[in-house]
This record gives structure tokens, sequence and C-alpha cells, in this order.
């Protein structure tokens, strides 16, 4: 009874009647909700924000927050600031008083925050999925009425708190540095954006990658994928950062702002696409998890088709277009492998949702989860784009050279992903539909792509080849280190991979038939009657 509050509460006549005829013998705390007024709103207002907010980044906030792993970095991050403080103006005296100082400064205060918000945010992040799903508490989560894009939504909002945290400790040294002249506040604002764009496409990342993870090798696997992830992105952070304070070439104008918003939008498609793949990832088999990406990683084409066509424009140069060739080519090389191991089978919640008219069918068809519907979307999608690239060429007046490598490039995803295609058919008999087994049939295919030349010369002349030729047609990084380096590019190695692939991609059109069969499914009067009711 020592307490004052709880004393009052005790010795206070809790009243029988209604409230608001004996108001006065409540106690003041439980009558904070009820009251009038400002402060009555702001309470009635922050409650609804509460029952609103994600139930798993409370929860993950509430832990995080008080694991040993935040209270260790935050309080060594304070310790190291107030250090190097301390350690720069000591070495600098006295030229700190009349020679600008902040850059040299700055260099320390950054690798102090990149450490802690590219190194051990994404790893927290990536640990605290893998450990919901490996100590089998996921279970407990998935029973209940959280979707899987909130979990994982829930996690990254963990993350981007301790990120906020980190930011409170260190942006009033950047603000030091500031004082310390040398450094101006565009520069000190990149830094902070560059710093935390980074940290969430590497918190992102590291969720996507701890769903993949389904035994104790792969997991071992994974977190090594993210450590070296983790370690190419601090390098390539720290350059552009340092060199951008240390060169003070920080430009300001229409053009970088542009080609900035351009890649940004880059970067945040990225984000999307790895929580919409982590949620669908841990969803239930019964849900449609693939059409959702399929649309992102269409989105995602077309960003990057209007950010390299207009930096190519801009500077009028072939070279970007053929970049932004590659990475496309690339880039539906490694999605459809992927979804060449979906599951082949639908269940009858995904079957609901198939479009029901014909005209319908003809466009979203592909949109279908499934091998073969990915196949195709694969192929038709990254052809256009790809294609996109090449008409973006002859209409700006240059060169032919960027559209004969986009053919060159469509005829090699044409030959991979057809040959892979194949290779699954016979595959999925006997082990089943894997990702992991696509992915190990695409490298095996891109190795002996470049070997068997090698070797078959090897064989009929007695050494490898020494000469570019059509035997060399299936060598893809010979062929594009050519296109690259020398210039070159042969047209009849062109013909070759686009006659190649294409009658292996005939070939598995012949073995489409069962996603063809493909039908919508009515809805039952009971899911429907389930679906309308407040519970449901």
């Amino acid at each position: 009874m020592n307490d004052p509050i709880t004393a009052e509460l005790v010795t206070a006549e809790v009243a029988t009647t209604e409230p608001g005829e004996a108001n006065d013998a409540y106690h003041r705390y439980v009558c904070d909700t009820d009251q009038t007024g400002f402060w009555g709103t702001i309470d009635r207002w922050s409650d609804r924000a509460a029952r609103w907010l994600n139930p798993i980044l409370i929860k993950e906030a509430r832990q995080s927050l008080k694991s040993r792993q935040f209270s260790g970095t935050f309080f060594l991050l304070l310790i190291a600031s107030l250090f190097w403080m301390t350690v720069g103006v000591v070495t600098l005296a006295p030229d700190i008083y009349y020679v600008p100082s902040g850059v040299y400064m700055m260099t320390g205060y950054y690798f102090l925050l990149a450490i802690p918000m590219l190194a051990m945010v994404p790893l927290a992040a990536h640990r605290s999925l893998a450990s919901e799903l490996d100590e089998g508490t996921f279970e407990m989560l998935a029973i209940t009425k959280l979707s899987a894009l909130r979990i994982v939504t829930g996690k990254l909002g963990s993350a981007l708190l301790q990120m906020l945290v980190y930011f409170a400790v260190l942006v009033p040294c950047f603000a030091f540095c500031y004082l310390l002249r040398g450094v101006d506040l565009p520069m000190i604002a990149t830094t902070i954006v560059v710093v935390f764009t980074v940290s969430i496409l590497l918190t992102t990342w590291g969720l996507l990658l701890s769903t993949i993870a389904q035994t104790r090798a792969t997991q071992m696997l994974t977190l090594l994928m993210l450590l070296v992830t983790i370690f190419f992105a601090e390098i390539f952070s720290a350059i552009f950062v340092l060199s951008a304070v240390y060169t003070q070439q920080l430009i300001w104008d229409l053009e970088a702002l542009l080609f900035t918003g351009l890649f940004g939008l880059v970067a945040v498609s990225c984000m999307v696409l790895f929580v919409k793949a982590a949620a669908s990832r841990i969803a239930p088999v019964t849900e449609n998890r693939s059409t959702p990406l399929r649309w992102i990683m269409f989105a995602q084409q077309l960003i990057w088709i209007g950010s390299i066509a207009t930096f190519a424009l801009w500077s009028n140069d072939d070279d970007v277009l053929m970049f932004g060739c590659l990475m496309l080519a690339g880039y539906w090389l490694l999605m459809g492998t992927l979804m060449l191991g979906e599951s082949v089978d639908l269940s009858p919640r995904v079957l609901r949702t198939l479009p029901e008219t014909t005209l319908g069918r003809m466009f979203l068809l592909w949109m279908i989860p499934g091998p073969g519907t990915g196949y195709m979307f694969a192929l038709t999608t990254s052809a256009t784009g790809i294609l996109a690239f090449g008409m973006c060429s002859l209409i700006v007046g240059g060169s032919i050279q960027p559209f004969v490598f986009a053919m060159l490039l469509i005829g090699y995803l044409l030959m991979y992903l057809s040959a892979v295609r194949l290779i699954m058919l016979v595959l999925e008999r006997r082990f089943g539909n894997s990702m992991g087994l696509a992915l190990a049939a695409m490298c095996s295919l891109l190795v002996l792509g470049i070997v068997v030349p090698s070797v078959f010369m090897a064989i009929v002349t007695g050494a490898p080849s020494s000469f570019y030729g059509v035997q060399e047609t299936t060598n893809w990084m010979w062929t594009i280190y050519r296109v690259f380096d020398d210039q070159k590019l042969d047209e009849a190695v062109v013909a070759a991979t686009l006659v190649l692939g294409g009658s292996l991609a005939m070939l598995n059109l012949f073995l489409l038939f069962r996603e063809f069969s493909f039908r919508h499914v009515a809805t039952p009067p009971r899911v429907t009657q389930d679906e309308a009711s407040p519970a449901g």
C-alpha cells in the first residue's frame, strides 16, 4: 500500500451505477477513454490505432527491443560514436577550429551507421522468421486470422523500428559533422537515404531467404547467401557514399533527379517482390501463390524498360540498351526457371479464381499457377521486353546491333528455358516438382553449353576451339563476351540460336494440353455463405 496510485485505486469507491451518473466515483485513469474533449479524442484514436496495428509488429517490437542482440548493438553504437567523436576531435585539434573537418568525421560515422543498418538488422529479420519456421511456432500463427502477408510485414515493421532507433543515435552525429563544415545537408540526406534504402532491400531479401530454408543444410546455405549479399552491399554502398562525400560531386539537377527516381522505383519494386514472394512461400498451398507475383514481375519489367529507355535516349548510347537487354534476359532466365519448379496441382480455391470468359482466358491464361503457364509467361513477357529495347534502338536511328543482340538473347531464352522444361517433364515423374531441381537443371545446362563445344572441337581437331564460329552456338558466355568486348556479332550464330530455340519451344507447345484444359469452377453456396459471414 506504499504505492500512492495503488492505494488510491483500492480506497476509491467503485460505483455500481452508470459512469455518467457518478463519474467522480471512478478513478481518473479508468475514465480516460470515456472522457470528452481533446485528450479524450486522442485516447480513443490511440486505442483504435493500437487495434489496427499489426499484432506481429507489436510482438516482434517487444521481443527485439528487449533482446540482448539489440541492447548490445545499441550500447556499442553509443560507445563507438562517443569514442569516434573524442578521437576525431583530439586528432584534428587544433586545426579543427579553422579547417573544414566534416568529411573526415563523417567517414567514421558512416561506417558506424552502415554496420548495424546493413548487417545486424537484415540478419535479425532473417533469423526471426527462420526461427518461427524452425521451432514450430509458425503453426500457431498460421491457425489465426493473420494472413501470411501480415506476418511478413510485421517482421519487416519490427526491422524498420530498429532502423529508426539506430538513426536516432547517429543522425545527431551527422549534424555535428555539418557544424564542422566540409559537408552540406544534401550530402547528409543522400547518405541517410542510401543507407536506409539498401538496408530495407537487404531486410526484405533476408526475409525471403528465410522462407526458402527447409532443412539445416539449406538454412546454412541461405544464411551464407545473405552474408555474401551483405558483404557486397557494404562495399558498393561505401564506394558510392564516400566517393560522393570526398569528391563533392553530388549533382542536383533535373537529369539526376529523374534517374534517381526511376532507379528508386526499381529498388522499391524489388522490395515489394521480395515481401510478396516471402508471404507466398509461407501461405497455405490451397491459395493462389503465383498470380500476384507474376503481376509484380510484369510491372518490374515495365519499370526497367522505362528506366533504361529513358537513360539510353538521354545519353544517345546503344550500349545502354544492350545492357538493359542483358539484364532483362538474365532476370527472366532466373524467374522462368523458378516458375518451372512450381507445383502442377491446382486447388479448388485457385480454380474458382480463373477467368470465366473466353476473352479472359485468352489474355490471362498464363497468369494461372503452374510450370507450363509459368514457362509461357516467362517466354512471352521476356521476348516482348527485349524486343522493345531492340525496336528502341531502331527508332532513335542508332545501329542495328542492339536489335540483333536482342534476337540473340531471345534465342538463348527459348533454347535454355525450353530444354529445362523438357527435362523437368521427365524428372517430375520421379522426383516431383521442385524449384531447387529446376535451378540445378538450368545451372547444369548453362555449364554444358560452355563445355560441350570445346570438348567436341578437342575430339575433332585435337585441341579446344581457338576461333569463334557456329559450333560455339551454345556457348553463351563467349558469344556475349565478344559482343561487349570486340563489338562483334555473328549473324549465323544468331540464326542458329533462334532455329534451335524455336524448335524446342514448338515441341513444348505440343505438351501444353493440360494448361489449355483449365476451366473456371463455380463457387459452392456454402463457401459463399461462409465468406459473407462476419467470422469469415
